[in-house]
Formats: C-alpha cells, sequence, structure tokens
C-alpha cells in the first residue's frame, strides 16, 4: 500500500537497517583514511615537484645522478623523511594503542606516560655525561623509557583503574624530566645545540638510517602484537574474568607494556620526540567506526602512519615567520587539543573531598610563634644570601661596609626572589582553595605556561617593550588559562584530578607553542630563553618596585577575599546558601591569582612549583585558618625562592642554576610524593 511503503521509507531514514548501516560505516571509514591521505600525497608530490621535474622523478627515486641537486635533495632528503614519517606515526600509534589496551586507559600513549620524556632523556644524558662510551642509541632509549614508566605506575599503582591519575603521574614525570633537560642544556649549551630540533620532534634532514631504525622494529613489534591479539582483547574483562579464561594476566600486561615501550624509544631515538600520535590515531580509528582490538590493530598503524605523514608534509608548507614548524610541536598542538576534547567524555576517580578536608581546616587557631618563627629565619636566610657568597677565593663573607661591589646586584636578585616566590605561594594557595583540590597550582594547571606564552607572544612581537606591558601580557595569559580550565571543566565539579588534568592539557598545549617560538633561533629570543629557565639574572631595581608594587596592591585587596575563601571550599551550592555569588567571588579570586602569578612569572619564569609547596607547608606548619595559611604561605615561598636562588648562585660556582629549574627540580619530587601519598 501506498501508506506503508511511506511509513517504511520514513522509518528506514530514522532507523537505519543494519545493511546501511554497514555502508554508511564503510563510507565513513574509507574516508577517514583516503582524505588524510590523498592531501598527504599531494603535498608530497609537490614538494617533489618543487625540486625536479615530473620525467625524472622514476631516476631520483632509483638511481639519481649526483650532479643534480634536485635528484639529490628528493632522494637522500624528501624521500627519507616520508619513509620516516610513514614508520614513526604507525609505530607511534601502535605504541599508544597497547599502552591503551594494557592499561585499560584511552589517554595512554608514550608522551602521557612518560615514555617519551624518560627516552628522551636517557639518550642526550648518556651523550653528553658518557661520550667516550658511544653507546648505542636504542638500549639506551629502551632503558629510559622503561624507567619512567615504572616511576608512572609507582605513583598510580593504587588507581590504575583510573585513566585521569594515570595520566596525571605520567605527564607530571614528564614535566620532572624536562626540568632535568634544562639544567643539562643549561651547562652544555653547545653540545646540545645540534639535538634542538631533535626534541622537538623535526624530521628534518633524517637521511635512511632512521628508516633502517623503525623498520625491523616495527614488523618484529607488529607480528607479536597480531599473535598477541586474544589475549590482550581479554585484559578488557575484569582481571578475575581473564583468568578465569586461562589468561596469564601478569604476562600478558608486562609483554604488551615492553612491546609499547620498545616501539615508543626505538622511534624516539630515530626520529626524536613526536607526541600524541598515540592518542590521535587509535581515537580516530574508533571514530571511524573500528571497534574491537582486532580491527584497531591493523587500522591504527595505517592511520597513524597517514596523520603523522600529512602532519609533516603540513609543516613544510605553514613556515612559522619564515621557519619551518618542527612536527612534533604540530603534533602536541592537536594531541593537547584532542585530549581537552576527551576529558568530558571521561570517567575517572577523584582524590577524595579535597574541598571537605580544606574546609574543614578553617577552625584551627592561628600560630603566631610559628610564623614569627618563619619570619626571623627568612629575614637571617635573606641577609646571608646578600653577604655569604662563593667568589673566585673560595666562600666569603662580606658585609656592606667592606667593600662589597656584589652587593648592589644581589640585592635586587634575592629581594625580587623573595616577593615572586611568596606571590606565587598566595597565588598556589587561592587556587587549591578555589578548586578545593589540594594538589592544584599555578605550575600544574598550566596558568605559568599561559603567562610564559604571552610573555613570549609580546617579547616576539616586542622585544624592547615596557615592563608594564609585559606584566599586563603575562597576568591576561595566566588569567585565560584560568579561565579556560574552569570553562571546560564545569561539568566535572566533582572530580577535582580533572580539572588537574585539563590544566596540564593546556600547559602541553602552550608550551608547544613556546617550543615554536623558541626554536626559530631568532637572536632576540636570547633573554627569553635565559627567562624561561628562571634565571634571576638580569633583575634590576625597576623590576623590584615593579614586582612589590603589584604584591602591595593585592595585600590592600586580599583581606577583603577571606569570607569567600572559607566559603568557596564548602561548594557552589552551600556558598549560595549562605549569600555568596560564586560567580563573582570566583571571577575575582581568579583575577587576583592570575595577577600574581603573571607577575612573579616574568621573574623567576613558568615553571617552579612553589605555588604547590608552600602552602602544603603552610598547613603541615600549623597555619590552617585562611588567614594564616595565606601569610604563611607567603613566608615560605619567599624562603624557598631565596634558598633556590642562593644555591642556584653557589651550588655549582662558577656556573649557575636559574633559581626557577632549581625550584622545579625539588618542586616535582614533592609532587610526586603528594600524589604517592594521596594513594595510599
Amino acid at each position: 500500500m501506498p501508506g506503508s511503503s511511506h511509513r517504511h521509507w520514513r522509518n528506514d531514514i530514522i532507523y537505519p537497517q543494519p545493511e546501511t548501516r554497514r555502508k554508511r560505516r564503510s563510507i565513513f571509514s574509507f574516508a577517514f583514511f583516503c582524505i588524510p591521505g590523498a592531501l598527504a600525497a599531494l603535498l608530497s608530490l609537490y614538494h617533489i615537484w618543487l625540486d625536479i621535474p615530473l620525467s625524472a622523478w622514476s631516476q631520483a627515486l632509483l638511481v639519481p645522478d649526483f650532479e643534480i641537486p634536485g635528484q639529490m635533495i628528493v632522494h637522500f632528503i624528501t624521500l627519507p623523511r616520508i619513509a620516516a614519517s610513514l614508520l614513526a606515526g604507525a609505530s607511534l600509534s601502535l605504541s599508544g594503542l597497547i599502552f591503551q589496551q594494557v592499561l585499560r586507559n584511552p589517554l595512554a600513549e608514550p608522551s602521557t606516560t612518560g615514555v617519551s620524556a624518560g627516552a628522551a632523556l636517557a639518550l642526550k644524558a648518556s651523550a653528553l655525561l658518557v661520550p667516550s662510551l658511544a653507546l648505542p642509541p636504542v638500549p639506551v632509549a629502551c632503558a629510559g623509557a622503561a624507567a619512567a614508566m615504572c616511576l608512572t605506575l609507582a605513583l598510580a599503582s593504587r588507581s590504575l583503574a583510573s585513566p585521569l591519575r594515570l595520566i596525571l603521574a605520567g605527564l607530571v614525570v614528564g614535566l620532572f624530566c624536562g626540568g632535568i633537560n634544562s639544567v643539562l642544556a643549561l651547562f652544555f649549551h653547545e653540545e646540545l645545540r645540534s639535538v634542538f630540533l631533535w626534541n622537538t620532534g623535526s624530521l628534518l634532514n633524517l637521511g635512511w638510517d632512521a628508516s633502517g631504525y623503525l623498520a625491523p622494529v616495527l614488523l618484529i613489534c607488529a607480528l607479536l602484537a597480531i599473535l598477541l591479539i586474544r589475549p590482550l582483547e581479554l585484559l578488557a574483562l575484569e582481571e578475575h574474568g581473564g583468568r578465569s579464561l586461562g589468561v596469564p594476566v601478569v604476562a600478558v600486561r608486562l609483554t604488551g607494556l615492553l612491546l609499547a615501550v620498545v616501539l615508543a624509544s626505538v622511534t624516539i631515538a630515530a626520529v626524536g620526540v613526536i607526541g600524541f600520535v598515540g592518542i590521535a590515531a587509535p581515537t580516530i580509528a574508533r571514530l571511524a567506526g573500528f571497534r574491537t582490538f582486532r580491527q584497531r590493530v591493523v587500522a591504527t598503524p595505517l592511520l597513524g602512519s597517514i596523520l603523522l605523514w600529512l602532519a609533516d608534509q603540513t609543516t613544510q608548507i605553514n613556515p612559522l615567520l619564515g621557519n619551518e614548524l618542527p612536527t612534533g610541536v604540530l603534533t602536541a598542538i592537536f594531541g593537547g587539543a584532542l585530549l581537552l576534547w576527551m576529558l568530558p567524555r571521561l570517567r575517572g576517580a577523584n582524590l577524595g573531598d579535597a574541598g571537605a578536608s580544606l574546609a574543614r581546616r578553617n577552625v584551627s587557631k592561628i600560630p603566631y610563634i610559628t610564623f614569627a618563627l618563619w619570619v626571623v629565619l627568612l629575614v637571617i636566610l635573606i641577609w646571608a644570601s646578600l653577604l655569604f657568597a662563593r667568589g673566585l677565593d673560595g666562600w666569603v663573607w662580606q658585609g656592606v661596609s667592606d667593600g662589597n661591589a656584589g652587593f648592589e646586584w644581589r640585592w635586587p636578585r634575592v629581594t625580587a626572589s623573595a616577593i615572586a616566590g611568596a606571590m606565587l605561594a598566595v597565588a598556589g594557595a587561592i587556587i587549591q582553595r578555589i578548586t578545593g583540590n589540594a594538589m592544584a597550582s599555578p605550575e600544574i594547571l598550566g596558568i605559568s605556561s599561559g603567562a610564559g606564552l604571552g610573555v613570549a607572544l609580546l617579547f616576539l612581537f616586542d622585544p624592547a617593550s615596557g615592563h608594564a606591558l609585559k606584566i599586563s601580557a603575562a597576568s591576561s595569559g595566566a588569567f585565560l588559562t584560568l579561565a579556560l580550565s574552569f570553562a571546560l571543566a564545569r561539568n566535572a565539579s566533582a572530580s577535582p584530578e580533572r580539572m588537574l588534568l585539563t590544566g596540564v592539557a593546556l600547559g602541553t598545549v602552550f608550551g608547544a607553542l613556546l617550543s615554536a617560538i623558541t626554536v626559530r633561533f631568532d637572536p632576540r629570543l636570547t633573554g627569553l630563553l635565559s627567562w624561561l629557565a628562571g634565571s634571576t639574572y638580569s633583575v634590576t631595581t625597576f623590576d623590584v618596585l615593579a614586582l612589590a608594587s603589584v604584591a602591595l596592591g593585592v595585600a590592600a585587596i586580599l583581606p577583603l577575599t577571606l569570607r569567600w575563601l572559607v566559603i568557596l571550599p564548602l561548594g557552589n551550592v552551600t556558598a549560595r546558601q549562605i549569600g555568596v555569588n560564586v560567580g563573582t567571588s570566583r571571577l575575582t579570586l581568579l583575577f587576583i591569582a592570575s595577577l600574581l602569578t603573571g607577575t612573579a612569572v616574568l621573574t623567576i619564569g613558568p615553571l617552579s612549583f612553589v605555588g604547590l609547596i608552600a602552602p602544603h607547608l603552610a598547613r603541615m606548619t600549623g597555619g590552617r585558618t585562611v588567614l594564616s595559611q595565606l601569610a604563611m604561605s607567603a613566608v615560605l615561598g619567599a624562603f624557598v625562592m631565596v634558598s633556590a636562588d642562593w644555591l642556584g648562585r653557589n651550588l655549582l660556582f662558577p656556573y649557575e642554576i636559574p633559581a626557577g629549574t632549581l625550584a622545579a627540580l625539588v618542586g616535582t619530587p614533592y609532587f610526586f610524593w603528594l600524589m604517592w601519598h594521596q594513594s595510599q
């Protein structure tokens, strides 16, 4: 009947039949492979065409003429680069897929588990510290990757079922390795000049050796992964379920982790650090309709190779102000954005009732004696750091009136370190209260990186900008980052850890953009590189006055916000019932924390972890009311940064370790301890 056929036609549109769904899925999957593959192929052909005419392509591919530069470029540079991008993309994506299956974590991949950072650090350290041994790169990279993976698993050992905690541990392991890399770069700058581009994942001038490393390893690991398809599929079940089916769960997990670590470390040894391909390829494969692990084992490496091939070709036609953008920077930006998109779609374990615990700590008395003792210790430390230091003749104690020439350049550095440390500590205490998360800080939430990016962009376009403009740029970057973190995590207020991971993802994106700026080798960026390391070497009297002005202004406003800081950790519902305007109060506190962070970052760089350490030390020493915690945090933050500045100047004299870098090297292990303590 006409009516029934009409209804059948409408139902077929609204509720597609199985055959229709399969056809649509096939077309969808085909498009996921063909469209990026075709774009990458067209770009590759275009780059080859720029060097040689079409008639010479076959000769350049097989037997190049050594007297024709274009054929030499195509055979020894262009084609090896394409081959390396295909193999590296397949290796990293297969590694990420195995990580995700073994750990049952859709965010796991070499970058987010700390494996990439560990392998890169091991390669640099072996090349710099023991060059005479000429250690082969692959075993060294594997050892560093395995050590980083073990540290990540140890930190998240009690909550491996939580995707958020595991990835947070891995990303912080990466930050720690990055801090050590900064120290190595400081003392071995000339030796590391050749690996700057390698560290950002540039595929420029690789040659056929990289493919020679990757091809056999990828082939062997892919065959082993195929043989392990059935056991790895059963790992998706609960551990008891897998064992009941006869699967040696521990052996399969260890074998899978070994395969993933080897794939990632060999790729890093061959082509450098390229992040987030291991997240992007499996995720897009699932979106393309490949649901089972058996299907993804085949589809993911193919898709990963195409994605990295396309990314590498894209960087060659999108120069950054005249220089080619490293491929690893582009993949980090894309991967960080993908990570932010995935976060609201995940479930993860909380850190506990952090907000309630912070709120309960408002009942203690103010520890006046302890506060006074720390103030006295801070004054003694500042006095000693001004007058006691190492020189060419060893340790020297000089009074101000005894011809102490170093006093004139020491006092701005010491004063600026103290003020900046206090500002970051207060900002950290505020952020921990408004987020209800005792593990939050300007560094972990990416706020410091946002401030750093704001300054870097200003420095790029106007290196001679005034201090007021720099404070505005840094504070704007910090405020936008913190506001974006709240916006992205607004639907996850019950999971403070999710907001932490959102901040770390934002920090990853901003760090990649900073790398894109600093890799340009622009002479104007020399001062920027020193600042990024957290050096106080160039601090002037005007910088101290600017810091002091902002600090005094905030100190005058902050007492008006104490009631908000007491009530907000109780939760939005309770705060509204008491009569607090949550939006206005939170926005005001965000602005204060951003201003403090942005101004302090101008002095000690974007990574110091003072904002994490000082509020915890304040609570441990009795500062548990809002006022006492802010005051104790300020004093202890100043104490930590003055200590870091003094040690950085004298520990390896005549060489100097930037205060921000030294504080970060101490602060990251403290964060590790905090994660371990909260997992018990």
